[in-house]
Protein backbone atom coordinates (compact mmCIF):
# COMPACT_ATOMS: atom_id res chain seq x y z
CA UNK A 1 0.00 0.00 0.00
CA UNK A 2 0.98 3.88 -0.97
CA UNK A 3 1.61 5.20 2.43
CA UNK A 4 2.62 8.65 0.96
CA UNK A 5 1.06 11.35 2.57
CA UNK A 6 -2.50 13.07 0.98
CA UNK A 7 -1.91 16.99 -0.27
CA UNK A 8 -5.82 16.84 0.66
CA UNK A 9 -9.04 15.11 0.95
CA UNK A 10 -11.35 17.45 -0.69
CA UNK A 11 -12.35 16.01 -3.65
CA UNK A 12 -12.47 19.41 -6.14
CA UNK A 13 -9.23 20.10 -7.24
CA UNK A 14 -8.22 23.68 -6.51
CA UNK A 15 -10.82 24.16 -3.80
CA UNK A 16 -9.85 25.53 -0.61
CA UNK A 17 -12.45 25.65 2.05
CA UNK A 18 -13.71 29.14 3.97
CA UNK A 19 -11.81 29.20 6.78
CA UNK A 20 -9.43 26.34 5.67
CA UNK A 21 -6.24 25.87 5.31
CA UNK A 22 -4.31 24.50 1.88
CA UNK A 23 -1.56 22.89 2.94
CA UNK A 24 1.58 22.41 0.64
CA UNK A 25 2.39 18.73 -0.66
CA UNK A 26 4.10 16.43 2.04
CA UNK A 27 6.22 14.07 -0.15
CA UNK A 28 7.25 12.43 2.94
CA UNK A 29 5.64 8.47 3.53
CA UNK A 30 3.93 8.07 6.67
CA UNK A 31 6.82 5.11 7.54
CA UNK A 32 9.39 7.49 7.47
CA UNK A 33 7.65 10.59 9.03
CA UNK A 34 6.71 7.86 12.16
CA UNK A 35 10.59 6.76 12.19
CA UNK A 36 11.62 10.29 13.40
CA UNK A 37 9.34 11.37 14.85
CA UNK A 38 8.92 8.83 17.22
CA UNK A 39 12.47 9.45 19.08
CA UNK A 40 11.59 12.94 19.31
CA UNK A 41 8.56 12.36 21.05
CA UNK A 42 10.11 9.26 23.14
CA UNK A 43 12.86 12.37 24.42
CA UNK A 44 10.03 14.48 25.24
CA UNK A 45 8.66 12.09 27.39
CA UNK A 46 11.61 11.16 28.62
CA UNK A 47 12.73 14.10 29.83
CA UNK A 48 9.69 15.04 31.63
CA UNK A 49 9.77 11.31 33.23
CA UNK A 50 13.13 11.40 33.87
CA UNK A 51 12.62 14.55 35.62
CA UNK A 52 9.26 14.12 37.18
CA UNK A 53 9.19 10.88 38.95
CA UNK A 54 13.06 10.38 39.80
CA UNK A 55 15.51 13.26 39.55
CA UNK A 56 13.05 15.96 40.82
CA UNK A 57 12.00 13.85 44.02
CA UNK A 58 15.48 12.71 44.90
CA UNK A 59 16.53 16.72 44.82
CA UNK A 60 13.85 17.79 46.41
CA UNK A 61 14.47 15.18 49.54
CA UNK A 62 17.97 16.44 50.16
CA UNK A 63 16.91 20.20 49.49
CA UNK A 64 13.96 19.64 51.87
CA UNK A 65 13.63 16.46 53.43
CA UNK A 66 11.19 17.60 56.40
CA UNK A 67 8.61 19.07 53.99
CA UNK A 68 9.44 16.79 50.37
CA UNK A 69 5.64 16.43 50.39
CA UNK A 70 4.65 20.05 49.98
CA UNK A 71 7.91 21.35 47.91
CA UNK A 72 7.24 18.93 45.42
CA UNK A 73 3.71 20.01 45.39
CA UNK A 74 4.59 23.84 45.01
CA UNK A 75 7.26 22.90 41.98
CA UNK A 76 4.83 20.87 40.27
CA UNK A 77 2.04 23.31 40.07
CA UNK A 78 4.47 25.82 38.53
CA UNK A 79 5.44 23.71 36.19
CA UNK A 80 1.89 22.91 35.56
CA UNK A 81 0.88 26.28 35.27
CA UNK A 82 3.44 27.04 32.85
CA UNK A 83 2.61 23.93 30.88
CA UNK A 84 -0.91 25.27 30.20
CA UNK A 85 -0.16 28.75 28.83
CA UNK A 86 2.43 27.08 26.68
CA UNK A 87 0.61 24.02 25.19
CA UNK A 88 -2.18 26.25 22.99
CA UNK A 89 1.01 28.55 22.85
CA UNK A 90 3.11 26.21 20.60
CA UNK A 91 -0.03 25.59 18.70
CA UNK A 92 -1.41 28.90 18.08
CA UNK A 93 1.85 30.26 16.95
CA UNK A 94 3.53 27.12 15.03
CA UNK A 95 -0.29 27.18 12.79
CA UNK A 96 0.61 31.11 12.15
CA UNK A 97 4.27 30.41 11.24
CA UNK A 98 5.20 30.90 7.48
CA UNK A 99 8.68 30.24 6.73
CA UNK A 100 10.38 27.60 4.18
CA UNK A 101 11.13 24.95 6.60
CA UNK A 102 7.61 24.62 7.57
CA UNK A 103 5.44 25.81 10.18
CA UNK A 104 6.31 23.66 12.97
CA UNK A 105 9.91 22.99 12.39
CA UNK A 106 11.13 26.31 13.47
CA UNK A 107 9.56 25.96 16.98
CA UNK A 108 10.54 22.68 17.45
CA UNK A 109 14.53 23.64 17.30
CA UNK A 110 14.30 26.47 19.37
CA UNK A 111 12.35 24.77 22.03
CA UNK A 112 14.23 21.83 21.84
CA UNK A 113 17.69 23.50 22.17
CA UNK A 114 16.45 26.05 24.75
CA UNK A 115 14.80 23.14 26.82
CA UNK A 116 18.32 21.78 26.77
CA UNK A 117 20.29 24.37 28.17
CA UNK A 118 17.43 24.76 30.52
CA UNK A 119 17.41 21.32 31.80
CA UNK A 120 21.55 21.36 32.27
CA UNK A 121 20.84 24.35 34.42
CA UNK A 122 18.30 22.35 36.85
CA UNK A 123 20.87 19.44 37.19
CA UNK A 124 23.11 22.54 38.82
CA UNK A 125 20.73 24.44 40.98
CA UNK A 126 21.26 23.87 44.63
CA UNK A 127 18.76 26.54 46.14
CA UNK A 128 14.64 25.95 45.87
CA UNK A 129 13.84 29.07 44.84
CA UNK A 130 16.36 28.44 41.66
CA UNK A 131 15.10 25.32 41.06
CA UNK A 132 11.39 26.56 40.99
CA UNK A 133 12.44 29.20 38.82
CA UNK A 134 14.41 27.00 36.07
CA UNK A 135 12.07 24.47 36.08
CA UNK A 136 8.81 26.56 35.70
CA UNK A 137 10.62 28.03 32.11
CA UNK A 138 11.77 24.48 31.50
CA UNK A 139 8.40 23.43 31.57
CA UNK A 140 7.37 26.39 29.57
CA UNK A 141 9.90 25.45 26.75
CA UNK A 142 9.07 21.54 26.77
CA UNK A 143 5.43 22.22 26.96
CA UNK A 144 5.54 24.68 23.40
CA UNK A 145 7.69 22.14 22.43
CA UNK A 146 5.13 19.53 22.53
CA UNK A 147 2.10 21.58 21.18
CA UNK A 148 3.80 22.51 18.11
CA UNK A 149 4.68 18.41 17.65
CA UNK A 150 1.24 16.87 18.90
CA UNK A 151 0.26 18.85 15.80
CA UNK A 152 2.22 16.79 13.50
CA UNK A 153 -0.68 13.95 13.53
CA UNK A 154 -3.65 16.43 12.05
CA UNK A 155 -1.20 17.94 10.09
CA UNK A 156 0.62 15.22 8.08
CA UNK A 157 -1.38 12.09 8.56
CA UNK A 158 -4.25 10.81 6.52
CA UNK A 159 -7.47 10.20 8.50
CA UNK A 160 -7.55 6.61 7.67
CA UNK A 161 -4.02 5.90 9.00
CA UNK A 162 -4.43 7.90 12.56
CA UNK A 163 -5.15 4.71 14.87
CA UNK A 164 -1.56 3.32 13.72
CA UNK A 165 -0.42 6.33 13.52
CA UNK A 166 -1.66 7.19 16.64
CA UNK A 167 0.02 4.09 18.19
CA UNK A 168 3.36 4.81 17.14
CA UNK A 169 3.20 7.87 18.37
CA UNK A 170 1.97 7.45 21.39
CA UNK A 171 4.20 4.90 21.70
CA UNK A 172 6.91 7.92 23.02
CA UNK A 173 5.12 8.15 26.14
CA UNK A 174 6.03 4.61 27.33
CA UNK A 175 9.24 4.35 25.65
CA UNK A 176 9.89 7.76 27.20
CA UNK A 177 9.11 6.62 30.32
CA UNK A 178 11.03 3.80 30.49
CA UNK A 179 14.09 5.28 28.87
CA UNK A 180 13.58 8.31 31.06
CA UNK A 181 13.43 6.73 34.78
CA UNK A 182 16.18 3.79 33.62
CA UNK A 183 18.56 5.89 32.65
CA UNK A 184 18.23 8.87 35.27
CA UNK A 185 17.91 6.05 38.28
CA UNK A 186 21.54 5.05 37.15
CA UNK A 187 23.79 7.80 37.08
CA UNK A 188 24.74 10.68 39.23
CA UNK A 189 21.76 13.93 39.27
CA UNK A 190 24.23 15.53 37.09
CA UNK A 191 24.52 13.17 34.08
CA UNK A 192 20.81 12.86 34.35
CA UNK A 193 19.92 15.83 33.93
CA UNK A 194 22.48 16.28 31.09
CA UNK A 195 22.12 13.52 28.77
CA UNK A 196 18.14 14.41 28.97
CA UNK A 197 19.19 17.24 27.49
CA UNK A 198 21.21 16.14 24.77
CA UNK A 199 18.64 13.30 23.38
CA UNK A 200 15.84 16.06 22.97
CA UNK A 201 18.18 18.31 20.65
CA UNK A 202 19.65 15.30 19.11
CA UNK A 203 15.98 13.48 18.14
CA UNK A 204 15.08 16.73 17.04
CA UNK A 205 17.16 18.22 14.47
CA UNK A 206 17.29 14.22 13.23
CA UNK A 207 13.57 14.79 12.87
CA UNK A 208 13.34 17.79 11.17
CA UNK A 209 16.05 16.84 8.81
CA UNK A 210 14.92 13.44 8.16
CA UNK A 211 11.41 13.96 7.48
CA UNK A 212 11.69 17.63 6.26
CA UNK A 213 8.16 19.32 6.61
CA UNK A 214 6.92 21.20 3.45
CA UNK A 215 7.47 25.29 3.36
CA UNK A 216 4.63 26.88 4.55
CA UNK A 217 5.24 30.60 2.78
CA UNK A 218 2.88 29.59 0.45
CA UNK A 219 -0.16 28.41 2.62
CA UNK A 220 -3.09 29.66 1.96
CA UNK A 221 -5.85 30.92 4.34
CA UNK A 222 -8.82 32.23 3.22
CA UNK A 223 -10.06 33.75 7.20
CA UNK A 224 -8.41 37.26 7.04
CA UNK A 225 -7.73 38.72 9.98
CA UNK A 226 -9.33 41.06 11.69
CA UNK A 227 -9.08 43.83 15.05
CA UNK A 228 -11.02 42.36 17.82
CA UNK A 229 -11.10 43.17 21.48
CA UNK A 230 -9.73 41.06 24.14
CA UNK A 231 -12.54 39.36 25.12
CA UNK A 232 -13.53 38.08 21.32
CA UNK A 233 -9.93 37.53 20.36
CA UNK A 234 -10.24 34.83 23.76
CA UNK A 235 -13.86 33.89 22.15
CA UNK A 236 -12.03 32.93 18.58
CA UNK A 237 -9.15 31.19 20.66
CA UNK A 238 -11.29 28.95 22.43
CA UNK A 239 -14.16 28.48 19.48
CA UNK A 240 -13.56 24.82 19.60
CA UNK A 241 -15.06 24.32 23.15
CA UNK A 242 -18.65 25.46 21.51
CA UNK A 243 -18.60 21.73 19.72
CA UNK A 244 -20.04 19.20 22.13
CA UNK A 245 -17.56 16.09 21.35
CA UNK A 246 -14.95 18.20 21.65
CA UNK A 247 -15.84 18.70 25.03
CA UNK A 248 -16.24 15.14 25.80
CA UNK A 249 -12.95 14.75 24.17
CA UNK A 250 -11.69 17.33 26.53
CA UNK A 251 -13.26 16.20 29.49
CA UNK A 252 -12.53 12.52 29.41
CA UNK A 253 -8.79 13.04 28.84
CA UNK A 254 -8.68 15.57 31.58
CA UNK A 255 -10.41 12.14 34.12
CA UNK A 256 -8.10 10.27 32.92
CA UNK A 257 -4.90 11.96 33.22
CA UNK A 258 -5.77 13.12 36.80
CA UNK A 259 -6.59 9.08 37.10
CA UNK A 260 -2.57 8.83 36.17
CA UNK A 261 -0.68 12.00 37.64
CA UNK A 262 -2.76 11.82 41.04
CA UNK A 263 -0.83 8.40 41.58
CA UNK A 264 2.39 8.83 39.53
CA UNK A 265 3.40 11.82 40.72
CA UNK A 266 3.91 10.65 44.23
CA UNK A 267 4.92 7.33 43.41
CA UNK A 268 8.69 7.82 44.61
CA UNK A 269 7.31 8.70 48.00
CA UNK A 270 4.70 5.95 47.77
CA UNK A 271 7.49 3.28 47.17
CA UNK A 272 9.37 5.11 49.53
CA UNK A 273 6.48 5.96 52.36
CA UNK A 274 3.65 3.20 51.66
CA UNK A 275 5.61 0.09 50.72
CA UNK A 276 8.51 0.91 52.58
CA UNK A 277 12.15 1.20 51.58
CA UNK A 278 12.93 -1.88 53.71
CA UNK A 279 10.27 -4.01 51.47
CA UNK A 280 11.79 -3.31 47.62
CA UNK A 281 14.72 -5.20 46.34
CA UNK A 282 18.31 -3.96 47.90
CA UNK A 283 16.43 -1.43 49.83
CA UNK A 284 16.63 1.28 46.64
CA UNK A 285 13.30 3.72 45.99
CA UNK A 286 15.06 4.84 42.85
CA UNK A 287 15.80 1.75 41.46
CA UNK A 288 12.26 0.40 42.45
CA UNK A 289 10.51 3.15 41.04
CA UNK A 290 12.02 2.50 37.56
CA UNK A 291 11.49 -1.13 37.99
CA UNK A 292 7.57 -0.38 38.54
CA UNK A 293 7.85 1.95 35.28
CA UNK A 294 9.69 -0.82 33.44
CA UNK A 295 6.87 -3.31 34.14
CA UNK A 296 4.03 -0.95 33.42
CA UNK A 297 5.50 -0.04 30.26
CA UNK A 298 6.36 -3.55 29.20
CA UNK A 299 2.60 -4.37 29.56
CA UNK A 300 1.77 -0.54 27.84
CA UNK A 301 3.85 -1.46 25.06
CA UNK A 302 3.18 -5.05 24.45
CA UNK A 303 -0.67 -4.48 23.82
CA UNK A 304 -0.60 -0.33 22.45
CA UNK A 305 0.51 -1.14 18.71
CA UNK A 306 -2.23 -4.29 18.39
CA UNK A 307 -4.84 -2.06 19.92
CA UNK A 308 -4.29 0.99 17.24
CA UNK A 309 -4.03 -1.56 14.32
CA UNK A 310 -7.57 -2.81 15.05
CA UNK A 311 -9.11 -0.26 16.66
CA UNK A 312 -8.50 1.15 12.57
CA UNK A 313 -10.03 -1.97 11.70
CA UNK A 314 -12.50 -2.09 13.63
CA UNK A 315 -13.25 1.56 13.54
CA UNK A 316 -14.05 1.48 17.31
CA UNK A 317 -12.11 4.10 18.91
CA UNK A 318 -13.86 4.78 21.90
CA UNK A 319 -15.04 1.72 22.87
CA UNK A 320 -11.13 1.09 23.40
CA UNK A 321 -10.93 4.07 25.51
CA UNK A 322 -13.68 2.87 27.71
CA UNK A 323 -11.92 -0.65 27.97
CA UNK A 324 -8.81 0.98 29.21
CA UNK A 325 -10.75 3.47 31.66
CA UNK A 326 -12.53 0.26 33.09
CA UNK A 327 -9.09 -1.09 33.51
CA UNK A 328 -6.98 1.81 34.79
CA UNK A 329 -10.01 1.92 37.25
CA UNK A 330 -10.13 -1.58 38.37
CA UNK A 331 -6.17 -1.76 38.81
CA UNK A 332 -6.07 0.89 41.18
CA UNK A 333 -7.74 -1.46 44.28
CA UNK A 334 -4.58 -4.07 43.75
CA UNK A 335 -2.47 -1.42 46.09
CA UNK A 336 -5.24 -0.51 48.53
CA UNK A 337 -5.58 -4.60 49.07
CA UNK A 338 -2.02 -5.12 49.36
CA UNK A 339 0.50 -2.70 49.39
CA UNK A 340 3.34 -4.69 49.12
CA UNK A 341 6.09 -5.00 46.62
CA UNK A 342 4.34 -8.04 44.79
CA UNK A 343 0.75 -6.00 45.05
CA UNK A 344 2.92 -3.26 43.36
CA UNK A 345 4.30 -4.89 40.47
CA UNK A 346 1.09 -6.85 39.90
CA UNK A 347 -0.92 -3.16 39.53
CA UNK A 348 1.98 -2.26 37.48
CA UNK A 349 1.06 -4.88 34.92
CA UNK A 350 -2.92 -4.35 35.21
CA UNK A 351 -2.42 -0.02 35.06
CA UNK A 352 0.41 -0.26 32.50
CA UNK A 353 -2.37 -2.53 29.52
CA UNK A 354 -5.05 -0.05 30.82
CA UNK A 355 -2.80 2.71 29.57
CA UNK A 356 -1.41 0.98 26.95
CA UNK A 357 -5.17 0.24 25.42
CA UNK A 358 -5.74 4.14 25.99
CA UNK A 359 -2.80 5.52 24.08
CA UNK A 360 -3.00 3.42 21.16
CA UNK A 361 -6.17 5.28 20.27
CA UNK A 362 -6.27 8.79 22.13
CA UNK A 363 -4.44 11.07 19.52
CA UNK A 364 -6.64 9.63 16.59
CA UNK A 365 -9.73 10.15 18.82
CA UNK A 366 -8.51 13.76 19.57
CA UNK A 367 -7.85 14.56 16.27
CA UNK A 368 -10.58 13.62 14.67
CA UNK A 369 -12.85 15.97 17.07
CA UNK A 370 -11.08 19.23 15.77
CA UNK A 371 -13.60 21.47 14.24
CA UNK A 372 -11.51 23.85 12.39
CA UNK A 373 -8.85 22.38 9.99
CA UNK A 374 -7.47 25.89 9.78
CA UNK A 375 -6.62 25.88 13.79
CA UNK A 376 -5.65 22.16 14.12
CA UNK A 377 -2.26 22.80 15.87
CA UNK A 378 -4.38 25.26 18.43
CA UNK A 379 -7.01 23.21 19.02
CA UNK A 380 -5.18 19.68 19.21
CA UNK A 381 -2.51 21.28 22.12
CA UNK A 382 -5.94 22.90 23.93
CA UNK A 383 -6.59 18.98 23.85
CA UNK A 384 -3.45 18.66 25.23
CA UNK A 385 -3.95 21.01 28.15
CA UNK A 386 -6.19 18.21 29.66
CA UNK A 387 -2.95 16.83 30.33
CA UNK A 388 -1.72 20.30 31.83
CA UNK A 389 -4.45 20.47 34.23
CA UNK A 390 -4.55 16.92 35.75
CA UNK A 391 -0.89 18.06 36.44
CA UNK A 392 -2.29 21.46 37.93
CA UNK A 393 -4.48 20.27 40.20
CA UNK A 394 -2.95 16.43 41.11
CA UNK A 395 -0.23 17.69 43.39
CA UNK A 396 -2.80 19.37 45.93
CA UNK A 397 -5.23 17.58 45.85
CA UNK A 398 -2.56 14.09 46.29
CA UNK A 399 -0.97 16.43 49.06
CA UNK A 400 -4.17 16.79 51.10
CA UNK A 401 -5.11 13.07 50.50
CA UNK A 402 -1.32 11.73 51.72
CA UNK A 403 -1.59 14.08 54.67
CA UNK A 404 -5.50 13.55 55.74
CA UNK A 405 -6.07 9.99 54.82
CA UNK A 406 -2.57 8.33 54.13
CA UNK A 407 -1.06 6.99 50.53
CA UNK A 408 -4.34 4.72 49.54
CA UNK A 409 -6.36 7.07 49.18
CA UNK A 410 -4.83 8.38 46.12
CA UNK A 411 -5.48 5.14 44.42
CA UNK A 412 -9.24 5.00 45.52
CA UNK A 413 -9.52 8.80 43.86
CA UNK A 414 -8.05 7.65 40.44
CA UNK A 415 -10.09 4.71 40.08
CA UNK A 416 -13.03 7.18 40.79
CA UNK A 417 -11.59 9.54 37.86
CA UNK A 418 -10.65 7.19 35.16
CA UNK A 419 -14.31 5.52 35.36
CA UNK A 420 -15.34 8.54 34.95
CA UNK A 421 -13.01 8.77 31.78
CA UNK A 422 -14.19 6.14 29.66
CA UNK A 423 -18.14 7.11 30.48
CA UNK A 424 -17.36 11.04 29.28
CA UNK A 425 -15.55 9.00 26.16
CA UNK A 426 -18.31 6.78 25.39
CA UNK A 427 -20.97 9.94 24.78
CA UNK A 428 -18.96 11.24 21.98
CA UNK A 429 -21.10 10.75 19.24
CA UNK A 430 -18.90 11.90 16.33
CA UNK A 431 -16.55 8.47 16.61
CA UNK A 432 -17.29 4.92 17.14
Amino acid sequence: MDDTIPVSTDPRPGHVPSGHVSPAPDPIRLSRLLTFVFPATTALYALFNGIGMILLPAQVAQLAPDSKVGVLALLTTLAAVASMIALPAGGALSDRTRSRFGRRAPWLVVMALASGVLTIAMGMTTGLVALALVMTVLWFTANFYGGAIAAILPDRVPVHRRGVASAVIGLGTPMGVLVGVNLVSRVSQFWGYTILALVLAVTTLAFVAGAREPSSLDLVTVEQAERRGAMAAAGVFFRAFRHRDFVLAFASRFGLFMAYFTVSGYMFYAVQDYVGAHNVPGGDVAVAVSTLATVSLGAWIAVATLCGWLADKLDRRKLFIAVSAVGLGLSQIIPVVSHTWTGMLVYSAVSGAALGTYFAVDLAVMSLVLPDKESEGRDFAILNVATGLPQLVSPLVAGALISSLGYGSLFLFSAVFALAAGALAMCIRSIR
